[in-house]
């Protein structure tokens, strides 16, 4: 099979599986959507399938020479790369406004966002109350400070078992506010948890 071939299947296996993975997660967090989260799941398997075969084809028209091949597994690699490492650095909340939170280098569109002590993101399940359950997980030993968004609006209802965590520092705030005291917190070097609503 000829490297042009090769290189492009790599990039549309990619492509595709970058796009199954966000549309799994948008099927197991926006539980709030009900049946619409199946139409947007699909619709973003389908978006990524559709990009994954132009991707294929582009590279397998456009790129005739062994240094093209290594330059576009290498911009994909950097592609894969760069989300992952803003993650740790500058791990922070670099944009967000109601509905989409950037963090790092990682566009985080409805989706209600944690980040643990170590800066890792991930999402919880839409809703509008956090539970005491829900935040364990992000309270290890060596976490200093909780963050709880409340949306936009400050719509969510807070669990009040919560507030009676005494061994951490904890905030409450409109997501805004929650969103600007954790990038401030962690330039100053606290170990900062993060829970978020992106909406309402």
């Amino acid at each position: 099979m000829e490297l042009r071939r090769v290189t492009g299947a790599l990039v549309g296996i990619v492509v595709c599986a970058v796009s199954v993975l966000v549309a799994g997660i948008a099927w197991a967090y926006l539980t709030e959507y009900g049946l619409q989260r199946i139409a947007i799941s699909v619709a973003i398997a389908a978006v990524g399938a559709g990009a994954a075969a132009v991707a294929y084809l582009l590279v397998v028209r456009t790129c005739k020479s062994r240094r093209c091949s290594l330059l576009i597994v290498s911009l994909l690699v950097v592609l894969l790369l760069v989300p992952i490492m803003s993650m740790f650095y500058p791990g922070k909340v670099t944009h967000s406004r109601f509905g989409l939170t950037v963090y790092g280098a990682i566009p985080v569109p409805s989706l209600d966002v944690t980040v643990s002590p170590g800066g890792f993101l991930w999402f919880r399940d839409k809703s509008h109350f956090i539970s005491i359950e829900e935040i364990e997980s992000l309270l290890s030993p060596d976490v200093e400070v909780l963050i709880i968004g409340t949306g936009w609006h400050g719509a969510v209802r807070v669990d009040p078992a919560i507030q009676e965590i005494d061994w951490v520092e904890l905030h409450t705030l409109q997501t805004p506010a929650a969103f600007e005291l954790f990038n401030e917190l962690v330039s100053s070097g606290r170990q900062v948890a993060l829970i978020a609503h992106s909406t309402c």
